[in-house]
Parts: C-alpha cells; structure tokens; sequence
C-alpha cells in the first residue's frame, strides 16, 4: 500500500476515502476490464444477429452460424489474455483479492454477470429450460479459463478453448 500511494502522490488517507482496501482498487480495475469483456460479447452476438437478420425466436436459428459465435468468445478471451490485468486475473492472484472482499460485493458483481449475460441470452434462452445464471458461470469459465494456459500447455489451449466454447455455443443455440 505505501508503494502504491508514493507512486501516485496522493496520501494514504486519501486513498482511503475512495478505497477501503487495496483489494477493492484491484477488484474495480477488474470489473472495468470485465464490462469490455462483457460489451465485447454483447456487441458481437448482435453484429451476427443483424448480419444475418436472424429471427431470435425461433428455434435453431443460430444452428448456421456456430463458429460466428464461437469466434466471438474466442475474441473475448483474447482480450482476457492480453489484458495488462491478467495476472490479477490468474486463479491465485485473484483469490487472494476475493477472499478479501465483502460477500455483498461478490454477490452484486455475480448478479450484475447474470444481467450482462441474461440481456444478451434471455431472448434464446427462454422456454429452453436453461437458467441464465449457470449460462453466464460457464461463459466467464470458458473465457478466463485461458488463464491456464500452464496447466492445459501453450500448445493446446487454443484448441481446447474452442472445443469448450463452441461446445457451449452448440448446447445453447443449437
């Protein structure tokens, strides 16, 4: 935290007056770089929905255009993995931070999650027996699952990574 404040020239309580902890000014630089996520997402399904004028209501109407969607996704966890967040963002980094935080502040960045992700899915999703907050934890899985790029190898997380979001883009719109 002193190092933090010397850089940026500002007295400790005054940081404090914006921020509780140094835990919440990471958590907000994340939620920041989670809403372009999110715009990234919400922009491209709906660039592929005019493109190509697809009626949302019926059934099957995405079935054509699969890798369209999938490609979005696929852009969305580029934008993760070339992030200057991502190290706040690998599963140990960011646990430290959640572990730190308030449950109500948890619990409102998953509710907000399930909106970004019900605005955009809501209409496909209905009448399908799919519920909008399991749809909304398997795409951020998919998207900041890159983060283990160690585990699953260089070699291979591209490939995976799509094997999972176009998987997930099949059960939803197929």
């Amino acid at each position: 935290m002193d190092e933090l404040v010397q850089r940026t020239g500002i007295p400790k309580g005054t940081f404090y007056l914006f921020y509780p902890s140094k835990e919440m000014l990471l958590f907000d630089c994340s939620q920041e770089f989670h809403e372009q996520v999110d715009v990234h997402m919400t922009k491209g399904m709906k660039n592929i929905i005019c493109k190509h004028k697809i009626d949302v209501g019926k059934k099957g109407a995405f079935s054509e255009y699969v890798d369209e969607i999938t490609d979005v996704i696929i852009e969305a966890m580029k934008i993760v993995q070339n992030s200057c967040l991502k190290v706040l963002l690998e599963p140990d980094s960011m646990k430290l931070v959640l572990d730190k935080l308030p449950e109500d502040i948890l619990e409102n960045h998953r509710k907000q999650d399930n909106n970004s992700v019900g605005g955009v899915f809501d209409v496909l999703i209905s009448g399908r027996g799919m519920d909008v907050e399991e749809i909304s934890g398997a795409f951020t899985m998919v998207i900041f699952g890159s983060m283990y790029r160690q585990v699953i190898g260089e070699e291979n997380i591209d490939a995976a990574t799509r094997y999972l979001a176009k998987g997930l883009v099949m059960q939803i719109f197929g």
